[in-house]
Order: structure tokens, then C-alpha cells, then sequence
């Protein structure tokens, strides 16, 4: 699961706004960059096509504000899954949640790059705090990389099934969502990596400059943890240190207090 591509880093460029790339050394100036993934729960199996390295950012559609928390279906499905709504940026999704095939949020903003696989999006509504973040870790000496962002149900379904060829269901299980049940296909989720880890998603992470930085001010631009260290059997998934879910700064701020997981939050 640690397998490593060479790094290439990609300029996320706001709506209106250019932002310049730096010079190949490891800087961010109000910028943020990212690799090609790796293969891993944030980390797609390496079986889609690059994109299009001149591409541009675009933002394709507006996003509304974040609405409030509704409840799921009052019922499960046949499986004994609940469906949740489309569009809501506060849904819960685990293993007894997911979204619907044909979910696509709206407002994706594509971050473009020379990066061998994939481009990665966020919906447009993320992207003041995600730079304001990335700006704040600067500020004091950190720097990350974003590897993973919004993945489609189709990209989700082949990476939990190279997760099975590759390690067994059980296993798959425990590091890689079921299609629709990822949070990458809200488009509001992030994973993070650094140099110090090879910008490799793995636990190690967390024990790093950047990993404790998130850890401790990631919440104050509104993107919350969503599998702590020692919380597998609430979660339903592996510590993942790099995996941040954005909720909005107030409603994290809510998170962080309660103590609770984001999906025991979510769910109360």
C-alpha cells in the first residue's frame, strides 16, 4: 500500500484568479499543489487515464451555502443501506449511508496539473478556506499536497475493487469505501501529504510537522478528521491521517467541541 509515482505538483487556480506556480522547490505561495495518487482509501487504484495537463481551472456550476443536516431515508434499501440526499454537504456516509449512482455535486472546481493520473476537483465552495488553510501551514513552515479529492461512484466502485484483488474483502473493508459511500464523491474531501512521507498516504503521516498541523488547526478552516487514531470501530474504517472532510468553519467548530466523531455527529 505504499507504493510511490514521481511527484508532480499542480497549480489550483481560483475562478478570476491565477495563481502562479513556484519554482519546482518545495514552496507554496498561495498555491496548492498536488501528485498523483497512490493506491489506498484516498487513494485511487492507478487504472484511470491522465488529464489534460493544459487544462485550465473552471468552475462549472454555483454551489448554494451549505444546508443544514436532514435525516436519511426513514427506511433501509433491500442491502439494509440508507440512502442519502444529493447535494447536502452534511450527510452522513459510512457503511449504513451512502449516495446515490448518479450523485455529482455542483460548482467542481478542477485543480489541473502535470500530475500523471487523474485531475482532482472540489466543489467551489471549499476552496477560500481550503487556501486560506494551506496559506495558515505555510505561514509556519508546512507545506502539503493535496493527492485525492472528488471521486466519482464509478472511480470509487474500481478503487474498492482493486482493494479486494489486491488485499481480500476483509481488509478492503477496513481501508476502502463501497461505491457511494466515500466521501470523495461529495466533492468536499481531502487528502493531504507531504515530502516528509514521500507524499505517500499513510499513517506516518500523522506523526509528521504537517500531519500534527492539521490535526490541531485543521478545524479552523472547517475540515474535520474523519477516521481518528483508535476510532476503527466507530468509524468503520483505519486511522486516516490525511483524510479531511470539509463541513464549514462553524459546523466544525461544533464538531471539534462535541468530541464526538464526525459521523457520530452527523448521526445524533
Amino acid at each position: 500500500m505504499q507504493g510511490s509515482r514521481p511527484l508532480a505538483f499542480a497549480v489550483l487556480l481560483l475562478p478570476l484568479l491565477l495563481l502562479a506556480c513556484g519554482d519546482g522547490r518545495q514552496e507554496v505561495d498561495s498555491t496548492i499543489v498536488a501528485r498523483s495518487p497512490a493506491a489506498g482509501e484516498g487513494r485511487p487504484a492507478p487504472t484511470t487515464p491522465a488529464g489534460d495537463p493544459s487544462s485550465g481551472a473552471t468552475v462549472e456550476a454555483s454551489h448554494s451555502a451549505p444546508p443544514s443536516p436532514v435525516t436519511p431515508t426513514a427506511t433501509p434499501n433491500a442491502d439494509g443501506v440508507y440512502i442519502v440526499p444529493c447535494g447536502d454537504i452534511l450527510v452522513p456516509l459510512d457503511k449504513l449511508h451512502r449516495l446515490e449512482e448518479d450523485c455529482e455535486p455542483q460548482g467542481l472546481v478542477l485543480l489541473t496539473g502535470d500530475f500523471a493520473f487523474e485531475q482532482q476537483r472540489v466543489t467551489e465552495d471549499v476552496l477560500p478556506d481550503l487556501l486560506a488553510l494551506v496559506e495558515a501551514a505555510r505561514a509556519e513552515g508546512h507545506v502539503f499536497a493535496v493527492v485525492s479529492s472528488y471521486r466519482s461512484f464509478e472511480t470509487q466502485r474500481n478503487t474498492f475493487q482493486y482493494h479486494v484483488d489486491t488485499y481480500g474483502l476483509e481488509q478492503a473493508s477496513r481501508v476502502s469505501a463501497r461505491p457511494g459511500h466515500s466521501e470523495h464523491q461529495l466533492g468536499t474531501t481531502i487528502d493531504f501529504s507531504s515530502a516528509a512521507v514521500g507524499y505517500e498516504l499513510v499513517e506516518a503521516f500523522g506523526a509528521t510537522p504537517e500531519g500534527r498541523w492539521l490535526a490541531d488547526h485543521a478545524h479552523e478552516y472547517g475540515f474535520i478528521l474523519s477516521y481518528p487514531d483508535g476510532m476503527e470501530a466507530v468509524t468503520g474504517y483505519i486511522y486516516e491521517p490525511w483524510h479531511f472532510r470539509w463541513v464549514g468553519r462553524e459546523k466544525a467548530a461544533e464538531v471539534r467541541a462535541s468530541g464526538l466523531t464526525l459521523g457520530q455527529f452527523l448521526l445524533r
